[in-house]
């Protein structure tokens, strides 16, 4: 199988109702919460062809909330079992959490900025932006000892919506403004996802880099 077909196969098994598909979905959001495992670009070359189906109408409005929704119920499904196991008050869970409390008051990246700025544990929206700068377990953790169960629950929610609908977005634009053929618009995406993490990674490491430095001049 050449990758035109597989990618062909692939928007064949997005357009049209399909229990595997909400199996994986939900398969797929559940071990990524609850244990932070995930395959690259997966699930974000999976809802550009969702994006690019519904846009072709071949997606209907009413699939496309039920996968939506069953990605939302795979996140909160893996957050609980997260969020249970922080409220255990194991040793580990509890040196993790003193752990990041302690890279928040000394650390100077964005999200750790972010986290110090604002009480990000106070709603569910600064949680799903605090979700969305990489603070997605930690968070968890947190609020899990905290028993915020409701504005964890709300956070991954309203993250999850912004998450999905930015790669639906894109995969409908794309599909509405262009010629593009799936398998191209997959791989012209994903290579811009590349590079977008590649300088992502890089200003994070330098931004690190910096502060250790900095940290070391001030120090006596």
């Amino acid at each position: 199988m050449n990758l035109t077909e597989f990618f062909s196969q692939g928007l064949a098994l997005v357009g049209a109702f399909d229990l595997r598909v909400l199996v994986f979905l939900f398969l797929l959001c559940l071990i990524g919460e609850a244990v932070g495992l995930f395959v690259p670009y997966l699930f974000e070359a999976t809802w550009l062809l969702i994006g690019f189906q519904f846009s072709q109408r071949v997606v209907s409005p009413v699939y496309l909330m039920l996968l939506l929704l069953t990605c939302i119920a795979g996140r909160e499904v893996g957050v609980l079992a997260l969020y249970y196991i922080s409220r255990s008050g194991s040793a580990l869970i509890t040196k993790y959490t003193d752990h990041f409390m302690r890279r928040v008051n000394v650390n100077d990246t964005m999200p750790i900025k972010l986290f110090r700025k604002i009480d990000i544990l106070a709603s569910p929206f600064s949680v799903a932006l605090g979700r969305l700068l990489w603070l997605r377990i930690p968070l968890t953790l947190i609020l899990g000892a905290k028993r915020k169960l409701k504005v964890l629950l709300l956070g991954v929610a309203i993250s999850s919506l912004i998450y999905e609908g930015i790669y639906l977005t894109l995969g409908a634009i794309v599909g509405t403004t262009t010629t593009l053929e799936p398998f191209r618009l997959i791989l012209y995406s994903l290579s811009s996802l590349t590079v977008i993490y590649g300088v992502t990674f890089t200003i994070r490491r330098l931004i690190n880099i910096l502060t250790k430095r900095r940290r070391a001049i001030a120090a006596p």
